[in-house]
């Protein structure tokens, strides 16, 4: 990866069988840089297993932090720092946002708080002695304060938190996980793993799964906005739902099946299309047959890899270049257990069109309204649209290809363009963000009867501007 305005360079030509018709070869080109030092090699003594997700206030966002202190953000939210790089005493397990969702506090297992943006800091148990190691926390909905739990059911009051009472020194059969507040701040629940809620101040008990038979522990909980009901959740996914909690859905019987290869990790040899569409799809590339033998060559490869069969949204077919080709790149990322570009942004879609139609590699020249670019990718190519452009990039793109940037001698110059599809995943965990999309398709007459496509990867930083299309209306449709 290239380092602050230096830039890698990776020119291509995909491996093809010309037909008779003297059909031209398919094209790639590809460039990558950043504003950052790579990913720092952590201290990852806590992992980077995701420990707590909290939403944005409107509900059109959220944080991940994971265990060592880096946070991810998506949709709207904001990016306000990390304990990525910071001396932690333990963990990080747990998060909360400002009432505003413009900061966040995440809480170490030793009682330490770490706060970001307009979160204040008020005070901790860091440092102080602990019976139980702290197992959560809530923020004052109002502001001005915040409770920490700890798993004996002690509750840790800082700034305008009032105390209204815990299960500290009392029985409980099985450990406290969790804590969520009542929207006036006027008390809280405390949830056990077997699922016994206690409710203090003016939270209402509204039922709970204590005495009640579970495949898996409870590992946390929320309430509703309201506070007249609040929901469970299990390590295995399960949801149980109390008081005006609606079901909306869980986990179990679905648990996600990531398998695939990711960055920095590439395939170990190339896969050439099989069946080869690109003489069906030469210059007739929305025919049934072309679509038909790029998606059996898609799943082919993908099968080599473990993973099943790409699923498209319904109306794929309908969606335009652009929207097909961010479509292709998340699902692939998706079912590799990568975090998908939440949306395509009209200003990187422009700068993909521009360099579409002088078959160039896109880059970020104008970033998204209000954002800041930490890093990105560009990919282009020749090809007859956003499936067969895809293939090449991610499956036939190492050594032994025509990556002409691809040699013994220069071996990082081969998958560049998987690189670019997949990647900026570890950048986000170490400094936050939103990955961002443009993407585009030329078909003028400078490009040897194939299209020109281009897709511009970015992760960028600030408050999201509005998008042309999103993951989530993809995954609406049917998306995996």
């Amino acid at each position: 990866m290239a380092v602050g305005a230096t830039v890698v360079v990776l020119s291509l030509v995909a491996p093809t069988t010309v037909a008779s018709s003297a059909r031209p070869a398919v094209t790639v080109s590809s460039t990558r840089s950043d504003s950052v030092p790579a990913p720092p090699t952590r201290d990852l003594a806590y992992g980077t297993t995701a420990t707590r997700l909290a939403a944005t206030p409107d509900g059109q966002g959220y944080w991940i932090a994971d265990a060592a202190g880096g946070v991810s953000t998506f949709g709207d939210a904001g990016s306000y720092g990390s304990a990525a790089s910071l001396p932690l005493n333990g963990p990080v397990i747990s998060m909360a946002p400002t009432a505003t969702g413009a900061g966040y506090w995440l809480l170490g297992s030793d009682g330490g708080i770490f706060s970001f943006g307009d979160a204040q800091f008020y005070g901790s148990m860091g440092g102080k002695p602990l019976n139980k190691p702290i197992v959560g926390m809530a923020a004052v909905p109002g502001g001005g304060g915040y409770w920490e739990v700890a798993a004996d059911g002690g509750i840790f009051s800082f700034g305008n938190a009032q105390f209204y009472g815990s299960m500290g020194g009392k029985p409980l059969n099985q450990p406290i996980v969790g804590m969520a507040a009542t929207p006036n701040g006027g008390g809280y629940w405390e949830v056990a793993s077997d699922g016994g809620i206690f409710s203090f101040g003016n939270a209402q008990f509204y039922g709970s799964m204590g005495g009640h038979p579970l495949n898996r522990p409870v590992v946390g909980m929320a309430a509703t906005r309201d506070g007249l009901g609040y929901w469970e959740v299990a390590s295995d996914g399960g949801v149980f739902c109390f008081g005006d909690a609606a079901f909306h859905g869980s986990l179990v019987g679905s648990a996600p099946t990531a398998a695939g290869i990711v960055p920095p990790a590439n395939p170990a040899a190339n896969l050439p299309p099989n069946p080869n569409f690109l003489d069906a799809c030469y210059q007739n590339g929305t025919s049934t047959s072309c679509l038909d033998e790029e998606v059996q060559a898609t799943d082919a490869a993908r099968a080599a890899e473990g993973l099943g069969p790409l699923q498209l949204p319904l109306d794929f077919s309908t969606l335009t270049p652009a929207e097909q080709l961010f479509v292709v790149t998340d699902a692939e990322r998706v079912d590799r257990g990568l975090p998908p570009f939440v949306g395509l942004d009209g200003t990187l879609d422009s700068e993909a069109a521009a360099a579409a139609a002088v078959n160039a590699d896109p880059s970020p020249t104008q970033p998204p309204a209000g954002m800041t670019v930490t890093a990105w990718g560009g990919n282009w190519a020749e090809n007859a649209n956003a499936l067969g452009a895809s293939y090449y990039w991610l499956y036939d793109d190492g050594l032994g290809s025509s990556n002409l940037e691809c040699t013994v001698a220069n071996l990082s110059g081969c998958w560049g363009h998987r690189d670019n599809e997949l990647g900026l995943s570890g950048y986000q965990a170490s400094y936050g963000g939103t990955l961002v999309m443009g993407a585009a398709e030329d078909t003028g007459p400078n490009h040897g009867g194939w299209a020109s496509l281009t897709e511009l990867t970015v992760l960028a930083s600030g408050p999201l501007p509005p998008l042309v299309y999103t993951w989530a209306q993809a995954v609406a449709d049917g998306a995996g």
